[in-house]
């Protein structure tokens, strides 16, 4: 077995206490050098394949484990995690669980020490990894107060340092800001070109990550799909099994049209597309057509209003500056900038879990610094970044119900019951909240904040771990929630998904400032803005401004450049 990296045969999965398999049949064979993407719908096996494949599965996990597993010839059933370790780097879908010490670079250097690295070695390997991770900035802060891209960053510096044969990653660009995403999958690239490094991807977002890898794996408990990239993508679109699979928005768009070569990044696009929309013919439209929702409520005082607010943490890091926004009843409001831009500060402040350093945070006029969390919860609710955060009690059901009956909801049990329903959780009611997925984990926080009907809802990073297909089911929540009044704020690196939603204003976060705010079709157009806040724009807009057309139109997904095609065929 030692000619392959990654061998996997007939295997088969339980989880204790349970009946159904996790995973079914599963013939999986990876050469050393490929890099490899593993896509899928959320709860369709991902995460418990890379967990079988370190030998946490049966060895951490139990349950009942059939078939053989074989890394860089190691036996994994027989010698679990330390038959494969310093072989196998794994940076696990929650990153913050690897987190063992308080310094950046002690955590940095902990493997290295354990592996027993001389110190000049270990020494030149830690520069060597956060200069290669753009993060030298970070070595001597506190991992209890890095950002979740920035935990992630610091996790992957830590395997990386020792330099596995192996390198899995599980759900890695899901708390990264776009431009951390193209920095770290151009790293990754050139690591596995260089060093040979076998790549195991677990992602759900495939736009940027599909244009690096060799094959293309689609697991649903089952092997899907197994083919290189663009076959790969021909197979899923013809096939019509797109559940839960995050197609790039511009094969979509290839698909919509019926060619057989769909793109697999926006260069091979644009030739095509130039052709088809030529600039000097083209019928400029109000961008009305495309649905923009207008102002909310302006007329109305703000339910939210922040003045002059400084946030400075006890190390020194002022997060944010000076932060100036009112936000309206039934507005829909996405939050955007980079890891460590403030976002996450900024929500935090909303239900006063933090204080100003100056400055005010109105909440329905009620000063956030003289309120406790437990009162000003009753007026709004927060969704946090690591949904592990927000569990209490033993079952995902007795979760939502805890909650329901603290806010004094009425029919707590009937509700819960029905919240569970809308998420597609109430076949998971006796399950422990931490035997659940990622993506599940997720949707059951914020079931857990929706179960008793607050006025405001904010969501941090609720996108991060779920697939498309859950994306749009949140999406269709949230917009029900403010047809119905309620203001929703969406912090986000998930730039693709604002595409498809009705936000009233996009704010951007750089640095701690806000440096921009507006309608999703001027932010989500506006190169200089983005460029300045680290944020790539979506590939419709991109693809619309590599061609020459963005003052003209403006479609933020494929289904409204599709709309705008089909037009002007007909018309």
């Amino acid at each position: 077995m030692a000619n392959k990296a990654i061998e996997l045969k007939n295997i088969t999965y339980f989880y204790p206490n349970t009946s159904a398999p996790a995973l079914e049949n599963i013939n999986l064979s990876i050469d050393y050098g490929e890099f490899i993407a593993i896509a899928g719908p959320s709860g369709g096996g991902k995460s418990t394949l890379c967990r079988i494949i370190v030998g946490l599965i049966p060895h951490v996990y139990g349950g009942s484990l059939a078939g053989e597993v074989y890394v860089d010839g190691v036996n994994v059933v027989d010698k679990g995690i330390k038959g494969v370790a310093g072989k196998v780097g794994i940076v696990l879908q929650i990153p913050e669980n690897q987190i063992v010490n308080l310094i950046v670079e002690e955590e940095i250097a902990f493997p290295l020490e354990n592996f027993l690295f001389d110190i000049d070695t270990a020494s030149k390997r830690l520069e060597d990894v956060l200069k290669d991770l753009e993060i030298s900035y970070l070595r001597y802060r506190t991992t209890n107060t890095l950002s979740g891209g920035e935990i992630q960053k610091v996790v992957l510096a830590s395997v990386l340092a020792y330099k596995p044969k192996i390198l899995i990653l599980d759900e890695p660009l899901a708390h990264l800001d776009p431009y951390s995403v193209r920095d770290l999958l151009t790293l990754l690239y050139k690591i596995h070109e260089t060093e040979n490094l076998t790549i195991v991807v677990i992602e759900h977002r495939l736009t940027e990550l599909i244009k690096y890898i060799s094959r293309l794996i689609v697991l649903d408990r089952h092997v899907i799909v197994d083919d290189e990239p663009r076959k790969a993508l021909l197979k899923i679109i013809n096939s019509g099994f797109s559940r839960g699979i995050e197609i790039p928005p511009i094969s979509k768009l290839f698909s919509m049209i019926k060619t057989d070569f769909p793109p697999i990044n926006i260069d091979e696009s644009i030739e095509y597309f130039t052709e088809l929309l030529n600039k000097d013919s083209i019928r400029c439209k109000d961008s009305a057509i495309h649905g923009e929702n207008k102002d909310v409520g302006n007329s109305e005082e703000p339910v939210i209003t922040v003045e002059n607010l400084w946030y400075v943490y006890p190390n020194g890091v002022a997060a944010l500056r000076n932060v100036n926004i009112d936000i309206y009843k039934g507005e829909f409001i996405a939050l955007v900038g980079a890891n460590g831009s403030g976002k996450t500060t900024l929500i935090k402040h909303l239900n006063g879990i933090l204080k100003p350093s100056r400055g005010r945070v109105l909440v329905f006029g009620k000063d956030t610094s003289r309120c406790s969390v437990a009162e000003l919860a009753r007026y709004i609710g927060i969704v946090f970044q690591n949904p592990l955060h927000q569990f209490f009690k033993e079952t995902v059901l007795e979760e939502v119900i805890f909650t329901a009956k603290s806010m004094g909801v009425r029919n707590a049990d009937e509700r819960a019951t029905s919240i569970l329903k809308a998420f597609n959780l109430h076949h998971l009611g006796d399950r422990s909240p931490y035997e659940i997925s990622v993506g599940e984990q997720r949707r059951l926080a914020i079931a857990s904040i929706l179960v008793y009907d607050p006025h405001i809802i904010a969501l941090d990073e609720a996108t991060a771990g779920i697939d498309f297909s859950l994306k749009m089911e949140l999406l269709k929540i949230l917009i029900d929630l403010v047809r119905k009044g309620k203001t929703v704020i969406l912090a986000t690196h998930d730039i693709e998904f604002l595409t498809y939603a009705p936000i009233n204003r996009v704010i951007v976060l750089n640095n701690g400032e806000v440096i921009a705010q507006g309608p999703s079709r001027e932010i989500l157009y506006n190169d200089a803005v983005l460029a300045k806040a680290r944020i790539a724009p979506p590939q419709i807009p991109t693809l619309i401004n590599g061609i020459g057309i963005g003052g003209c139109i403006k479609p933020l997904n494929e289904k409204e450049l599709y709309l705008y095609i089909k037009s002007g065929i007909d018309g």
